[in-house]
């Protein structure tokens, strides 16, 4: 089995939007519940608006980024798909195309499928890049590389 996503998937995907949000989580629910006598800077309600608004503002930010991300795997047959909860296996030529966009930071790539699949018609992923051409290639898949 070949790796087509790249390890920063696991990274990006759940320990560092699960560390943020526990931290800003926590401090938002601080913020709310703060005795005024103990804490007067934390429970006023700028800063109480600012906690909320900054921890809404990352929820968004990771539900439309990182938590999209999934980790993607090939044999010589089938793609593996998994959101590290539960895999789905298709078979290799339900694949349209594989589109590679090279944003400021990070590289994404989007798996098309030709029908429906269980994570939708598009998979987005963090392109191992090396094996990823590998796979195409074999399996004569299109991959296109777009900047951004």
């Amino acid at each position: 089995m070949n790796r087509l996503s790249s390890n920063w998937t696991l990274i990006l995907k759940i320990f560092i939007p699960v560390f943020w949000l526990m931290f800003f989580g926590a401090l938002t629910f601080a913020a709310f519940i703060s005795n005024p006598i103990e804490a007067p800077q934390f429970t006023t309600k700028v800063f109480k608006i600012e906690m909320l608004a900054i921890f809404t503002s990352g929820l968004l930010f990771f539900a439309f980024t990182f938590f999209r991300l999934k980790r993607v795997d090939a044999d010589d047959e089938n793609i593996y798909v998994s959101n590290y909860f539960k895999t789905y296996k298709y078979p290799s030529h339900s694949i349209a195309e594989i589109i590679i966009y090279n944003h400021l930071i990070l590289k994404v790539a989007h798996l098309h499928f030709k029908g429906k699949s269980s994570f939708g018609k598009k998979v987005f992923f963090i392109p191992f890049k090396s094996n990823l051409r590998q796979f195409a290639v074999k399996n004569n898949v299109v991959l296109r590389d777009y900047r951004s």
